[in-house]
């Protein structure tokens, strides 16, 4: 899994502090992920968007923030 660009995600949960913990625990857990394909990302995120190019949208913190 490739994260973009984590200080994105920084920027955001101090903006949103109740989204900082959520964010973390996410980012911790898909970077240490071996994924080989959308079947694989969907087997632990049933909820994640598989959009074009393989890349993916996960709901985080219950999809609180659009």
């Amino acid at each position: 899994m490739r994260i973009i660009a984590r200080s994105t995600l920084r920027e955001f949960w101090e903006l949103h502090p109740d989204a900082e913990q959520p964010l973390k625990a996410w980012y911790d857990e898909v970077s240490h992920a071996n994924w080989e394909s959308p079947t694989d990302v969907k087997s632990l995120y049933r909820n994640a968007s598989i959009i074009a190019n393989n890349r993916a949208v996960f709901n985080i913190k219950g999809n609180n923030y659009i």
